[in-house]
């Protein structure tokens, strides 16, 4: 062969600069899950209040009955 005689050259990794890079998955810390938590308690207090504004107009909308007229004593003098 070619290579016959010749002593085995080494065998090197080359170096590759990973400063610019992200860390990878598995190296990042794990933080506590209250994110999620804290993002169902905004979602369920706006819809409340959503609720609460439409009960509200609801409740505005429908026809009310006049309040009855009560005559009274006719002023004299």
């Amino acid at each position: 062969m070619y290579t016959d005689g010749m002593p085995p050259a080494p065998q090197e990794k080359p170096v590759i600069d990973v400063s610019h890079m992200l860390p990878e998955h598995t190296q990042r810390k794990h933080r506590g899950g209250s994110g999620p938590l804290v993002g169902i308690v905004i979602i369920v207090f706006l819809l409340s209040i959503g609720a609460l504004y439409f009960w509200g107009a609801q409740l505005n909308g429908r026809e009310q009955q006049p309040l009855p007229l009560i005559p009274g004593d006719s002023a004299t003098s």
